[in-house]
Order: structure tokens, then C-alpha cells, then sequence
């Protein structure tokens, strides 16, 4: 009997789509709490405001399957294009009852009935995409297996006019629900007035596998990769990203050398820093021979990944400031000889290489990273401590930030400031949701919480002041963050990301979001869905890097 009210339920649920376009109507005017993240605010009616107004409303519907979208706008243009995986036919129940209650076998229906719940649904898409920005004028529906990068099973283009006075209005009287669609998903696409329509229904009432559609050229561009996009920036960009054109913001590079190259040189010279230092240098001169002579007024930059490029005004220059693409194999060419030149006891020369890596990563703190463990291997905490402390002002990626709390906290230890590196490994376990770094500090607070605990076991019940928190038994026990973080400031550490740095990046993403640049700006929203794991921002990363999934 359960099952058998189950199977009504759903019954019901598939049968409500007049009730989710009214709820679309209503959260169409609704504010968008994505606008605005991290004290920055994007452009009403642009990509960014478009995309999470979308998302947010997808969200609330209340369906029987949860729906999963990728979606690419121009509000500039009007063009939209929605990916959304349908589910299989195989999800569907396998019986219903019947008017006296008795199981009735639907196995053979499935298909059919899923076929309609995807087209219902496909409709229901276009309709929240006009619903989000009254500029969109048409909109493309992709519908795939599973997952909106699955492989595609239909496509219905729907322009604005059309859709108002033919298919909203299957939504505005009920049409759109009635039962008899449910085996005859055709009779259904039939209602729907469309541009185009690339669907196929196999021997079963399902869809066979069909051919992506073209999407407008407005919403290909936005597919193209860095290097070979040449538009122009908008004004705002170019001082904020220090570029002219969209194809400067390319990372990536074409030398000969690889950066897994420079580590395997260092790995066969393990043994012998000489050696290893001289070849290290004539990779050097071969990589500094291939880089452009014509590009040599403009600073050197390096960047690990997308997200950094878009941090260039943290770093020294100024609006003027324009930049050429140094390999990462350089990078790891003075990452490697400052390692050997610490072998060989040369420290000067290994700070050297460190501040041209430094010189070259402005918006990296790999180089900060090394100098720090440069002066550590020295003796020289307080500088080590120095350098730390200048990476944290720049540091933006949550396991980077983690891994320098923790070797902060390890420095104090070191200086027997065990308070201090309490409150170092403390933060460090609690950067963003989690990283790689999460139980290290966690489980390097707690060694030193039971070095206290045991060392006080020793005194004769005296009890000094302590910072931290204690348990009834008098235990030491972990900090609050608040008061971690309030330690930490006080004694001149900085609580990365710093608001500059944060606001900087979410400035960045939206920006290259609104001017058509997604390629340039998911990276950037990776990292800010990394602190809050707010399922909008993992969304807007996905969307901005796949878009709908088409072939450019």
C-alpha cells in the first residue's frame, strides 16, 4: 500500500508544472542574493546578476527530480542557452495503481512518460530564462542524459513572442499538465511553438541521441579560447587587469621546457647540487632565448593558475602596468636552484633566485613560501616569520593560505610562542570548508593542547592565565575562532584572504563574467565558492567553464 501511495504522489508531482510557472512569475521580481558577495556588487541585468537570479530560482522549484543546469547568456544580445540533464526512464515508477487501487504494470510507458516530463521540464527552463531578464529574446534548451554534459538527447529554440502567446499559455490554463501528454509526448511538442527543434523519439516514446544545436555567434564567442580571443577589454578591465585585449589574459605558455622537465633535471642531479646547478642554468639560458624579444618592455608574469592573473593589482605597478608570459619552467628553474644553492650553504645566492621568482610570481606565494623555509633552514625565525607574514597578505588559495598558518604556527612552536601557534594551527584547520591542510593543524593544535595539558599536570596545581578555553577539569581545549583571529591580528599576522585580496578576485570574476570572458573569470569564482561552499557560486563556476556544453 506504501508503494502504492508513492507511485500516487509522484503521479501528482509530475502534474504540476501550471503551479511552478506561477512560481516563477512571482520570484522573477525577487532580489537576487547573489548580486552582491563579498562587500562587491555586479551589474544589474548583466551575466553574473542573469545567471544567479537563474540558478536561485531553479533551486526553489520544488520537482520530483532535482534539476541540473549549465547555462550561457548575452544579455547584450538576448541570447540564452540552458543545458539540463533529464532523467532516465528507469527512474520512473514501474507500477501504478489503478481507479480500484490494483498495481497497474507501466513498464512500457516509461519512456514515454519520461520523454514528456523532459519536454514539460525544457519548457519550464525557457520560460525562467525569459522570466529573469526581460532583454533575453530567445533561448535554446538542451536537454541531456543524466547530467547536463551528458550526451543530448533534444534541443527546442524558443523566441520571447512566441513563447508569450503560444507556449506560456499552456502553463496559464493547465493544458501543460493534462495526462494525456503522458503517453504521447509528440502530441505535446506539437503544442509548444518553437524556432527550432532538433528531437527524435526512438521505437519506445524516448529520445534518440541527437546532434548539439548551433547556438547564435554571440554565444559561441564566449567559447573561444584565451590565446585566440583578440577582443578588446572594457576600460574598467584594463586598469583592474592590467590588459588590453582578452588574449592577455592567456596563462598558458609554449616553451620548449616544461615545468616537469625542470624537476626531472633536479631529480637526476639529486645527488650532486653542482651538477645540478649548472644544468638548471643551461635550461635557463635555452628558456630565456625563447621568450620575445618584442614583449620586453612589459613586466614578466607568471601565474599558476587563471585565478592569480586576475590579482595583478594587489602586486607592484599601476594602472599602466602591462604584462608578458613568463614559463612556468623558469619558475621552477629558480624554485630549483635555490633549493640546491641551500645545499651548498650558499644562502644569499638562494634569497637571490627567490626574489626574482618573487619578481616574476608577483601574485604567487610560492616564492614567499621558499624564503620563509630559506630563513627557517638558516636559524633566522624572525625573518622567516617576515616572509610568511607577506605571503599571508597576498594569499587567496584556501590550501595555500591553510599551509602558511601552519608553518607560521610551526615557526612560534619553534620560538616556544605556544599560544601564538595555537591560534596559527587553530585558523588553519578552519580556512574555508576544507582543504588539504584542515587535519595538519587541526592535529598539530591538539599536540600542543596536550603538551601544555601535561606540562601544567606537572606544576603543583598552579594555574596561570591562559588565552585559550579550559573544560571543567581544568583541560586546556581549543580557541574560538573569534578569539584566534583577534590573537593573530593583534600580533601583526594578517588574516588571509584579506578583505583587498577578496574584494580584488570577486571585483575580477564578475567583471570578466558581465564582458563575455568566462574562460577568464571561473577560476576566480572556484576559489570563492572554496570559503563559503555555497552551491550558487560551485554552480556559476561549472556553468562559466562548460557553458551549454556545445561545440564552438
Amino acid at each position: 500500500m506504501a508503494e502504492q501511495e508513492r507511485a500516487l504522489d509522484f503521479i501528482e508531482a509530475t502534474h504540476l508544472w501550471s503551479q511552478h510557472a506561477q512560481f516563477v512569475s512571482r520570484a522573477e521580481g525577487a532580489p537576487n542574493p547573489f548580486r552582491a558577495i563579498y562587500g562587491v556588487e555586479a551589474q544589474q541585468g548583466g551575466v553574473w546578476d542573469v545567471m544567479t537570479r537563474f540558478h536561485t530560482i531553479c533551486e526553489r522549484l520544488q520537482l520530483p527530480f532535482h534539476v541540473s543546469t549549465s547555462v550561457e547568456v548575452n544579455p547584450a544580445t538576448g541570447d540564452m542557452a540552458v543545458a539540463f540533464g533529464a532523467p532516465e526512464p528507469t527512474q520512473f515508477p514501474t507500477a501504478v495503481p489503478d481507479s480500484r487501487g490494483h498495481a497497474r504494470d507501466c513498464t512500457g510507458k516509461r519512456a514515454q512518460w519520461a520523454a514528456a516530463y523532459a519536454l514539460r521540464l525544457a519548457a519550464l527552463l525557457a520560460n525562467i530564462g525569459f522570466a529573469v531578464n526581460t532583454g533575453i529574446i530567445g533561448v535554446t534548451v538542451i536537454a541531456r542524459a543524466g547530467e547536463p554534459d551528458g550526451q543530448t538527447l533534444f534541443s527546442l529554440g524558443f523566441n520571447r513572442v512566441d513563447f508569450h502567446f503560444a507556449t506560456a499559455k499552456l502553463f496559464v490554463d493547465g493544458t501543460i499538465d493534462d495526462a494525456k501528454f503522458d503517453a504521447d509526448p509528440a502530441q505535446l511538442l506539437a503544442a509548444f511553438d518553437v524556432d527550432s527543434a532538433r528531437v527524435e523519439f526512438d521505437a519506445d516514446g524516448w529520445f534518440a541521441p541527437t546532434e548539439d544545436p548551433e547556438l547564435p555567434e554571440s554565444l559561441r564567442e564566449l567559447r573561444t579560447p584565451l590565446g585566440e580571443d583578440a577582443r578588446e577589454l572594457p576600460d574598467s578591465l584594463k586598469s583592474l587587469l592590467r590588459a588590453d585585449r582578452v588574449c592577455d589574459l592567456d596563462i598558458a605558455d609554449r616553451a620548449s621546457l616544461s615545468i616537469r622537465d625542470i624537476h626531472q633535471i633536479a631529480q637526476e642531479n639529486a645527488d650532486s647540487p653542482v651538477t645540478a646547478v649548472v644544468e638548471l642554468g643551461g635550461a635557463l639560458t635555452t628558456l630565456k632565448r625563447e621568450l620575445s624579444v618584442s614583449t620586453s618592455i612589459r613586466q614578466p608574469l607568471y601565474c599558476e593558475r587563471e585565478a592569480l592573473r586576475l590579482l595583478v593589482s594587489e602586486a607592484a605597478g599601476d594602472a599602466a602596468t602591462r604584462y608578458r608570459t613568463v614559463p612556468g619552467a623558469i619558475a621552477a628553474v629558480r624554485s630549483e636552484l635555490a633549493r640546491f644553492d641551500m645545499k651548498l650553504g650558499q644562502l644569499d645566492d638562494a634569497l637571490r633566485e627567490l626574489q626574482e621568482l618573487q619578481r616574476i610570481s608577483p601574485t604567487s606565494v610560492q616564492g614567499g613560501i621558499a624564503e620563509a623555509m630559506a630563513y627557517s633552514m638558516a636559524g633566522d625565525t624572525a625573518r622567516a616569520v617576515e616572509s610568511i607574514r607577506q605571503a599571508l597578505m597576498l594569499a587567496v588559495v584556501p590550501d595555500e593560505v591553510a599551509f602558511l598558518y601552519c608553518l607560521l604556527g610551526q615557526m612560534f612552536a619553534m620560538a616556544s610562542e605556544i599560544e601564538t601557534a595555537i591560534d596559527c594551527y587553530y585558523v588553519a584547520s578552519t580556512v574555508g570548508v576544507q582543504t588539504e591542510y584542515t587535519g595538519v593543524g587541526r592535529q598539530a593544535m591538539e599536540a600542543l593542547l596536550a603538551q601544555i595539558g601535561a606540562a601544567r599536570d606537572g606544576q603543583d596545581g598552579h594555574q596561570g592565565e591562559r588565552s585559550f578555553t579550559a573544560t571543567v577539569d581544568a583541560r586546556p581545549t581549543a580557541p574560538s575562532r573569534e578569539h584566534a583571529l583577534g590573537s593573530l591580528q593583534a600580533a601583526g599576522i594578517p588574516i588571509a584572504p584579506t578583505q583587498s585580496v577578496i574584494q580584488t578576485l570577486t571585483r575580477a570574476a564578475m567583471m570578466l563574467t558581465d564582458a563575455g570572458v568566462p574562460l577568464a573569470a571561473y577560476d576566480g569564482v572556484e576559489i570563492l565558492a572554496e570559503y563559503s561552499a555555497e552551491p550558487t557560486l560551485l554552480w556559476m563556476c561549472r556553468a562559466l567553464q562548460e557553458g551549454a556544453g556545445c561545440a564552438r
